[in-house]
């Protein structure tokens, strides 16, 4: 378990003693816990990130937090570039919200190589969309939204989506129209795509219906 001033050093905190320890982290202590990590702590830097930073003379998260801004965001892009910057200055401003009803159910992951093969792309975003339906189907919701996210080999990324009517609770509802919206952004990128992600929202329960008053004398003696 992992407690700190706000999500980001939580779930940093977090992962430091898997998998039975507590990590606590005072306000006053964040950047200086943060500091000594390696940069791939941070969510967000990956390998390819991390190999990026390490060119650029940042090991560290306390390297980072050192860095000029203005750099990151010339290297990175504006969001990437303002969230390393921020992150690294323990800085996170996103709301811890209550645990209830999911909002969206995503995953996301890396390809083994970049490509522009939409079928290569597809063998990632079916493990994806198998790992997005199984746990929609256990909730037992209706989705209305399907969305793509993908990222880009410059870094830059990227999200398509399509709205559903009438709502949807299959699996080939998410793959059909993940190819889609793949399909789409393909022909209008000429980049590589690095990492791809497959997001469903927009969610709805079905409600039992009701019996009629009549239904109850139907079958009475």
């Amino acid at each position: 378990m992992g407690v700190g001033p706000n999500k980001l050093i939580a779930k940093i905190a977090c992962d430091s003693q898997k998998p039975d320890g507590l990590t606590i982290v005072k306000p006053r202590e964040a950047q200086n816990f943060l500091a000594p990590l390696p940069i791939n702590c941070l969510l967000g830097v990956g390998k390819k990130t991390s190999a990026k930073m390490e060119q650029m003379g940042i090991e560290t998260i306390g390297e980072l937090s050192e860095y000029d801004v203005q750099g990151l965001i010339s290297i990175f892009g504006k969001t990437l570039g303002i969230y390393f910057h921020n992150a690294a200055n323990a800085i996170d401003n996103e709301p811890v919200q209550e645990q209830g009803e999911a909002e969206s159910i995503s995953r996301i992951g890396t390809l083994k190589q970049n490509t522009r093969d939409l079928e290569f792309i597809l063998e990632k975003t079916d493990e994806l969309t198998e790992d997005v339906f199984k746990e929609v189907s256990v909730k037992g919701l209706s989705f209305r939204q399907v969305s793509i996210y993908i990222v880009l080999v410059d870094l830059r990324s990227k999200s398509r989506s399509v709205t559903l009517e009438p709502p949807a609770k299959d699996k080939q509802t998410i793959t059909r129209n993940v190819r889609g919206l793949f399909e789409k952004f393909l022909g209008e990128s000429t980049l590589e795509v690095r990492r791809v992600g497959v997001k469903i929202s927009g969610f709805s329960r079905e409600e039992p219906r009701q019996k009629l008053l009549s239904s109850f004398f139907q079958n009475s003696p």
